[in-house]
């Protein structure tokens, strides 16, 4: 039984976790094999011409700009009711994919991208609205271990389904699709279970509205913390698009693994949800201490930035540079070995559970009061530069991206430690959690 405002809001966000972790056991089951997938549907139908780094591409360009309208969406709809609307998109474009027909794949990528938009902005919403300065990070944690556990299920689903498969036939995708299209439609109606989160009193006092949202969006994104805060968001999203879209087919792609190769594509999947969970659930268990530490939110990223550096070299050596464009006979560095391949896929996933937890943390306690907009724009930079690795991953190859992806790491991790020393450190208390946007974000209100 819960007791206290406190314990009802912790419960909101298991609940926001739990409905999440529902939606996104389909939907990351389908992107993480979507390249996969089309290379089978090819196979049989040579007419089908969709490539699946593009399509991919395409959902999150259509994503990012969809961000913008996120707010004046959420203004409109509410967060409940808006992410219930998001998971219909959803389970649409993953449902599409049994039509195998080149229209419809472009088409849904378009319903995706904006369903995305909706989905994301009205999460941050959200989770802001149920957290302040002293649990923003344990409750971003908690959110993220929930979230990344759905690949867990998903995969382990299709590892079975593809065990002993060089290639997917056409009745095992589409059984693999009405099975994941069924659980994303059972998320619209766990959504619409939600609790309604009261917003703080200053929110409540403005005048709201689609234009009013607008305009106090494009305040937030020329405010000086987010435009340093941008180098991070844009290695956020290049790391999530070669985690998530190119490293599992990449190694599906080796020839050298014989016929456990796609097999692999769906344990990989897995190892980047352990990777995931494992990395949120040490921020959970760790959250006092990196709230005493001063450098907490900065030792978080260098941690995740690291394990990141160390997967980028492993798989250098581990596969062949032609492997991201589809079936390589090419040798590698050294002899390819699956539990390197495995142990990179759960480096990459903690990695990136300590980017996006970090990054939704920092943003929380610069902008409280407009957390729809403040993770709008975080979720716009961050999709835009996935969209664009999607692009570029069906032009460059698996070596040439990793030597990119490096550098842009340290410049990134430097960009984010400017602003949680110089801004934030030292300088937000709980007393002053609603006040925080009168030192930061000042401009916004007077205009």
């Amino acid at each position: 039984m819960l007791h206290s405002g406190f314990d009802k809001k912790l419960w909101n966000v298991i609940s926001l976790g739990l409905c999440f972790m529902i939606l996104f056991t389909a939907d990351y089951t389908v992107t993480n094999m979507q390249k996969t997938l089309i290379s089978s549907i090819h196979e049989d139908k040579p007419e089908f011409t969709v490539d699946g780094y593009t399509s991919l591409g395409i959902t999150y360009l259509v994503f990012a700009l969809s961000l913008w309208l996120g707010p004046s969406m959420v203004s409109l709809t509410g967060p409940r009711y808006g992410m219930a609307l998001a998971a219909v998109g959803y389970t649409i474009y993953i449902l599409a994919f049994n039509l195998e027909e080149s229209w419809a794949i472009y088409a849904v990528t378009v319903i995706g991208g904006v369903a995305g938009g909706l989905l994301w902005t009205a999460e941050g919403n959200y989770l802001v609205l149920n957290s302040d300065s002293t649990n923003i990070s344990r409750n971003v944690g908690i959110f993220w271990a929930f979230l990344q556990s759905s690949s867990l299920f998903g995969n382990i689903f299709t590892f079975f389904k593809f065990e002993g498969k060089r290639r997917i036939d056409a009745d095992t995708r589409h059984q693999v699709i009405w099975v994941l299209g069924g659980v994303a439609a059972v998320s619209v109606f766990a959504f619409l279970f939600l609790r309604e989160s009261k917003k703080p009193k200053d929110e409540l006092d403005e005048a709201r509205g689609p234009l009013v949202e607008l305009k106090k969006t494009w305040m937030v994104f020329i405010t000086k913390e987010i435009i340093i805060l941008n180098i991070t968001f844009c290695f956020t999203g290049m790391q999530h698009a070669f985690t998530y879209g190119v490293y599992s087919p990449s190694v599906g792609f080796t020839t050298a693994f014989g016929n456990q190769a796609k097999q692999l594509v769906a344990l990989s999947g897995i190892c980047i949800a352990v990777g995931e969970v494992f990395g949120g659930m040490c921020q959970v268990f760790l959250n006092r201490i990196f709230t005493r530490c001063k450098l907490g939110r900065s030792a978080v990223i260098i941690f995740g930035f690291t394990l990141q550096l160390l997967a980028f070299i492993l798989i250098f050596l581990n596969l062949p540079d032609s492997a991201s464009y589809g079936e390589s006979y090419e040798k590698s560095i050294i002899q390819p070995s699956s539990v390197v391949a495995m142990s990179c896929s759960f480096l990459l996933g903690f990695g990136d559970s300590c980017l996006n937890t970090q990054n939704f943390s920092i943003i929380a306690v610069l902008f409280p009061l407009n957390s729809t907009q403040s993770c709008a724009l975080y979720k716009f930079i961050k999709s835009f530069f996935v969209g664009l690795g999607f692009f570029v991953s069906s032009h460059i190859g698996l070596h040439t991206q990793l030597m990119v992806l490096a550098p842009a790491g340290a410049i990134s991790a430097l960009a984010f430690m400017y602003v949680d020393k110089n801004v934030t450190k030292a300088k937000w208390t709980n007393e002053d959690w609603d006040s925080a946007e009168e030192e930061t974000v000042g401009t916004i209100r007077s205009k």
